[in-house]
C-alpha cells in the first residue's frame, strides 16, 4: 500500500510540475479537461447515473470550459440555465410520465457540474493570472503536504475518530497533523516565492483554506459512503481514483479564486 502510494506520487508529481509550470498553455488546458472528465466519469459511476445524464453532464461541462477558455463570461448564466432547460425539455417532449427519479437524476447531474467542472474552470482563470502558476503550486503544496501529514500522523498516533460514519480511518490527531503540515508548508512557500505579504489576513486565509482542504476530503468520503464505496476508482494505485486525489482541490479552488479576485 505505502510503496504503491509513493511510486504513484513520484510519477505524478513531476508530470504535474511540468504541466503547470513549464508546458505550453494548451497542454495545461488539455490536462485539466482529462482530469475533470475522469472525475465526472468516476462520479457518475458512483451514483450509477443513466447514460443520458452522463452525456448531458459531459456536454455542459465542455460548454463551460469552452466558455471560460474564450472569455465569454456574459454567456455564463445562459449555460447554467441549460443545465435545467435541456433535460426538462427532453423529458417533456418525449412524453415521459412525471417521475421523481428523473428530477433526482437531473439534480445529481447539476451537482456534478457544480462540484467538479466549475472549480476546474476557476483553476483555468487562476492559471491566467500574472502569478497564477505560483498560486496553483501554492494550493497543491497545501493539499499535498496536508494530505500526507494527515495520513502519517493518523497512522502513527491517531486514536480518536474524526467522523467514523463518514471516514472510519480518519482521526483528530491526523487532522491536526495535516493542518500543521499544510500551514507550515504554505508559510514556507509564501516566504520562499514572495507570493504574498505574511500579514494577519494572509495567515488567517492559509489556516482557513487548510481546514477547507480537509472538509473537501470528508465531502468526497460522504459521497462514497452514501453509496457504500471505499474508493472512487482504481486508476491511481495506492491512492484510489481521480476523485480521491482531487477532492480537497474541489473545495479549495473556489476559495483561492475568491481570495485572488478580492486582492
Amino acid at each position: 500500500m505505502h510503496l504503491k502510494r509513493w511510486i504513484t506520487a513520484l510519477i505524478l508529481i513531476p508530470i504535474v510540475i511540468y504541466t503547470v509550470g513549464f508546458s505550453p498553455s494548451y497542454f495545461f488546458y488539455l490536462f485539466l479537461i482529462i482530469v475533470f472528465f475522469l472525475g465526472l466519469k468516476e462520479f457518475y459511476n458512483i451514483i450509477s447515473a443513466p447514460f443520458l445524464f452522463q452525456l448531458l453532464g459531459y456536454i455542459i461541462s465542455f460548454l463551460f470550459f469552452a466558455l471560460i477558455f474564450k472569455g465569454s463570461m456574459y454567456l455564463f448564466l445562459f449555460i447554467v440555465s441549460l443545465m435545467l432547460i435541456i433535460p426538462m425539455s427532453f423529458f417533456i417532449l418525449s412524453s415521459r410520465s412525471p417521475d421523481k427519479e428523473i428530477l433526482q437524476d437531473i439534480g445529481m447531474t447539476m451537482f456534478s457540474i457544480i462540484y467538479i467542472t466549475i472549480p476546474f474552470c476557476m483553476l483555468m482563470i487562476i492559471y491566467r493570472h500574472p502569478d497564477g502558476k505560483a498560486w496553483i503550486f501554492f494550493l497543491l503544496c497545501i493539499v499535498i503536504f496536508g494530505d500526507t501529514g494527515a495520513f502519517y500522523f493518523g497512522r502513527l498516533i491517531g486514536k480518536h475518530k474524526l467522523h467514523e460514519k463518514i471516514s472510519p480511518n480518519k482521526t483528530w490527531e491526523g487532522a491536526i497533523g495535516g493542518l500543521l503540515c499544510s500551514v507550515i508548508s504554505g508559510l514556507m512557500f509564501i516566504k520562499a516565492f514572495r507570493l504574498s505579504d505574511l500579514s494577519f489576513s494572509s495567515i488567517c486565509f492559509l489556516v482557513f483554506i487548510s481546514i477547507i482542504a480537509q472538509l473537501g476530503d470528508l465531502a468526497e468520503s460522504f459521497i462514497k459512503r452514501s453509496f457504500n464505496l471505499k474508493d472512487s476508482g482504481s486508476i491511481l494505485p495506492g491512492h484510489g481514483g481521480i476523485l480521491d486525489r482531487i477532492d480537497s482541490l474541489l473545495f479549495t479552488i473556489p476559495f483561492l479564486y475568491g481570495y485572488i479576485a478580492s486582492r
